[in-house]
């Protein structure tokens, strides 16, 4: 009988789209095999899962581990952990970062030092900005490319955005060339403006509350994400959407595949989970969530979306910044940092949504884990568990709850806009290639146990 180096033993085990009684065995890093209960097994480590569910690790497409530059709020390695005891094995992290990741020399100094910190698998979406620089990026192995519409105060950072259509349609054009995709935060700067304008001339204060206002017009991302997709159209670019979570946006996305195009997109849950309450309590914390969920056709279309397929994935948009940073969107938030944090319970905030009836497991899973493989080019080696893959996945108690505090929480800055939810469905461990590397909220790994992940034409 060989020996394994362990096995998860009890739970129900995700396959196919359902969960069923198995224990999973583990050699070298990768899945070896699932087997049905009771069959002998000689293993190094047995880990109990009984009662339990094991689930494929969450990928997240979309962090910002503010490294380098900003770790003064975030770093890497804290970032890691925050992801760690969240449930999620591998995160990609965007390039508004100081300086920001532009050339491939910047690229590859990035990957060092990353290198001695991260904890769980990583990749990160290079600057789409640089146009010499694209070719000499895909050959140092950049995930991907991020482009933003969106330009003013950090961490809108105006060096890595692009609004005209002629420059932006170069751009798709050449990463094209190299067959890896490109994110994009959709946004019609110049509306933004105009609207912004028109809400200053009506007398409302220059606040979180007047900013989450304006800024989740559905107007401005609308014209933006057509714009977008007639240039994919002309490019032929792999376009991947952030902050899909526009109802207009989303029939717009919907028809592009409709048609073949290749397109795909994200949602960010904070903007369908944190309600307006949570905005006024929580002021600026919370910003610039509360007005979508608040908004029923925007909910029902959010919804529809994930449950159709539209949206394919989900992306934290892990935001991390200070309180004192936050805090100065009380007088001026045009000028101040936006964005919260997200990562340290994201599994639990998605298991809790699924509890709730608002999505079958399969579509979890979905968005979760396979749809964010295939995007960066790790399918099928990432995003399922089966025998060859690695052994990247969570044990959950989905009947579980528990009440999410700040002192909860691994991200450098200390808090959550989820302070005080109680959520039911728990991660209790998470495990990166075959090792255990947090259980019951507790980190276990070192720093440098993650290894980078690079992208795939």
């Amino acid at each position: 009988m060989p020996r394994y180096s362990a096995v998860i033993a009890g739970g129900r085990v995700y396959q196919g789209g359902v969960l069923v009684p198995g224990n999973v065995l583990v050699d070298e890093e990768q899945i070896v095999g699932i087997i049905r209960p009771g069959e002998l097994v000689d293993a190094s480590e047995t880990i109990d899962a009984s009662g339990k569910v094991v689930l494929p690790g969450m990928i997240d497409t979309h962090s910002h581990t503010r490294d380098p530059g900003y770790t003064h709020k975030e770093d890497f390695h804290t970032a890691s952990q925050a992801a760690a005891v969240g449930g999620v094995t591998a995160i990609f992290d965007m390039p508004n970062v100081e300086p920001p990741t532009d050339t491939a020399e910047l690229f590859e100094a990035k990957r060092a030092d990353v290198a001695g910190k991260s904890i769980v698998d990583w990749g990160h979406w290079c600057a789409g900005t640089n146009l010499a620089e694209i070719p000499r990026l895909a050959a140092a192995g950049a995930t991907g490319f991020k482009i933003f519409q969106v330009s003013g105060a950090y961490p809108h950072d105006p060096r890595l955005a692009i609004n005209d259509h002629g420059e932006l349609l170069t751009a798709f054009r050449a990463i094209a060339e190299t067959g890896l995709p490109v994110v994009v935060h959709p946004f019609n700067q110049s509306l933004f403006e105009k609207l912004s304008e028109e809400a200053f001339a009506a007398g409302k204060p220059r606040n979180w509350r007047t900013f989450s206002e304006v800024y989740t017009n559905e107007a401005i991302w609308h014209t933006a994400v057509s714009a977008v997709l007639e240039l994919q159209r002309l490019s032929g670019v792999r376009l991947h959407f952030a902050h899909s979570h526009a109802a207009s946006s989303l029939e717009l996305i919907r028809g592009a595949k409709s048609r073949g195009q290749s397109v795909t997109c994200e949602v960010d849950p904070k903007y369908y989970t944190l309600t307006m309450d949570d905005l006024e309590r929580l002021h600026g914390l919370a910003c610039p969530a509360g007005f979508v969920r608040s908004d029923v056709n925007r909910l029902t279309a959010i919804y529809k979306a994930i449950n159709d397929g539209t949206i394919d994935n989900i992306g934290t948009d892990h935001a991390p910044h200070t309180r004192e940073e936050i805090a100065a969107q009380e007088h001026d938030a045009w000028s101040a940092a936006a964005g919260s944090p997200q990562l340290d319970w994201i599994y639990s905030l998605l298991l809790s949504d699924m509890n709730e009836g608002r999505y079958p497991l399969r579509r979890l899973i979905a968005m979760v884990a396979e749809a964010p493989a295939r995007l960066v080019g790790a399918w099928p080696r990432k995003g399922i568990l089966a025998p060859g893959s690695d052994a990247d996945l969570v044990i959950a108690d989905l009947d579980k709850t528990a009440t999410i505090t700040d002192d909860s929480v691994y991200t450098k800055c200390g808090w959550t806009p989820y302070v005080g939810r109680t959520v039911t469905g728990v991660v209790e461990a998470t495990m990166l290639r075959g090792t255990v590397i947090a259980r019951d909220r507790q980190i276990l790994a070192q720093p440098g146990s993650g290894r980078y992940i690079g992208g795939s034409p």
